[in-house]
């Protein structure tokens, strides 16, 4: 059977009874004076760097992997079931011993990740469906990788992976003779996926929607059969994700340029350090932030990522004191000089749910250039309104995104608070639900493990009551 990771149903249906769902009861954040917030690896920075390691001659050690979240570890479970071996090093960087597991999790006390590089061309045929989890990212490059492969492979994932299109991969999959199998309508996983990637005189990559397919094509290059160019349709989006990737492989010895490469050809990466340093997740300070704004009391974030590995997520540091904050070092305080600010997310689409959240907390705001947000766990642009009207705040929806008046007070959802397993959501009503006078209920007790393990246990470390329970949805 499979681990906890394996959630392939959504517990809702018709004519029958719905089943027991994992649920938060968050109570009222009371006296707290200050809160320190440690940021989790970057998922980003992490799944492409298991990628290109796992496709190197030598050993990569991936350090400041503490408090990895459930996207990072699917990536390198997959990759364990393709033969990559990966060795967990405690803070003194000593070898942990092995603890066999079905889910190939890391230890325990594991700080840094040591991958064993198999080459280009040494992975194993994986003998169990791939689950990526709740992870696109890791998806789409394992579908790519899948490619080299002239077996079958099995591609799976959660209920809200399952939900999302893939269509943008399998078009390009089916482009480089590579058959695909499928289901339609409302679920496109799970997804059988049978190579070899063939020879082809060019391949056409849509950017319009995700930047996930051109990182997926760029990170599985290393074994193509043949140079292959490449056309880019559409306009892109989250372009420093895709600049990441293009990064990363240059830094691994790509023969790629300063752009996007037009032409694919084989490659060996080989990384200019054994060690490479994680950095620390700048997309989820913005709950930092949103907390600040929620309780009133300064968040202490014990390290910061540098604006170049932001990933576009910097704009919450560029635009602290429009969004009404003061920021002194890593310490943030909320305050009341902020102003009705635009904010185009088109490189930071998953801030979209906390950032209008401090819009309406504060002086409000507009929403840009995230129309790409609808593609996600949810669609996170009406899922926002969603979220932010069960606590009594609104906004409305524009085409590419967000309208939001300001000054807007919190109250108490009288409901369960409905997060669509998207983990974003769901964090975003933890965040609410403190500045609320009663106790809130919200769907899914585990969804921010995905991203941030320590989402919940930093609020409980600080004395705030916060339970999980099974809920019997009406």
């Amino acid at each position: 059977m499979g681990g906890a990771w394996v959630k392939r149903w959504s517990p809702q249906g018709k004519g029958h009874s719905r089943s027991l769902v994992g649920a938060l009861k968050v109570y009222p954040a009371q006296s707290l004076e200050s809160l320190t917030w440690t940021l989790p690896p970057s998922k980003s920075h992490a799944i492409r760097l298991m990628a290109l390691g796992a496709q190197a001659e030598q050993t990569v050690t991936l350090t400041g992997m503490t408090n990895a979240g459930d996207d990072a570890i699917s990536m390198r479970r997959c990759l364990s079931q393709m033969g990559v071996q990966f060795e967990d090093l405690d803070a003194g960087g000593a070898i942990l011993p092995s603890t066999p597991n079905a889910d190939f999790l890391p230890h325990e006390l594991a700080t840094a990740w040591r991958i064993h590089g198999v080459g280009p061309h040494g992975f194993k045929h994986p003998v169990s469906v791939l689950h990526a989890g709740n992870s696109g990212t890791a998806l789409r490059i394992l579908m790519a990788l899948s490619t080299r492969f002239n077996r079958p492979v099995m591609l799976d994932g959660d209920a809200s992976l399952r939900a999302r299109p893939h269509d943008s991969m399998t078009t390009t999959m089916a482009e480089l003779g590579v058959s695909c199998s499928f289901g339609h309508l409302e679920e496109g996983l799970p997804l059988l996926a049978e190579g070899p990637w063939t020879q082809t005189e060019s391949m056409t990559i849509d950017v319009s929607t995700s930047s996930q397919p051109v990182t997926s094509w760029m990170l599985a290059s290393p074994a193509s059969p043949a140079p292959i160019d490449v056309v880019y349709q559409g306009t892109p989006v989250s372009k420093r994700h895709a600049d990441l990737t293009l990064r990363l492989c240059k830094e691994f010895g790509a023969p790629f340029g300063d752009a996007l490469p037009e032409r694919l050809e084989p490659w060996i990466p080989q990384p200019q350090h054994e060690n490479i340093a994680v950095p620390k997740d700048m997309s989820l300070a913005s709950f930092g932030f949103l907390a600040a704004k929620v309780l009133n009391i300064p968040i202490r974030f014990d390290e910061m990522p540098s604006h170049e590995e932001g990933l576009g997520h910097e704009i919450l540091l560029e635009q602290a004191g429009a969004l009404g904050f003061t920021v002194d070092g890593n310490t943030l305080q909320s305050n009341k000089e902020g102003q009705n600010v635009t904010l185009d997310l088109c490189d930071s689409n998953d801030l979209i749910t906390p950032v209008a959240a401090m819009m309406a907390l504060g002086e409000g705001g507009q929403i840009t250039g995230a129309a790409h947000a609808a593609y996600k766990e949810s669609n996170r642009i009406t899922k926002t309104l969603e979220i932010l009207q069960q606590f009594g705040l609104t906004c409305s929806v524009k085409e590419d995104g967000l309208d939001v008046p300001g000054n807007q007070t919190l109250s108490t959802p009288q409901s369960l608070v409905l997060t669509h397993d998207d983990h974003r959501l769901q964090m975003t009503a933890l965040v609410l639900a403190l500045g609320c006078n009663d106790a809130v209920t919200i769907q899914g007790d585990t969804l921010h493990c995905v991203a941030d393990p320590q989402a919940v246990a930093r609020f409980v470390d600080a004395g705030v009551p916060i339970e999980s329970f099974l809920y019997q949805p009406e």
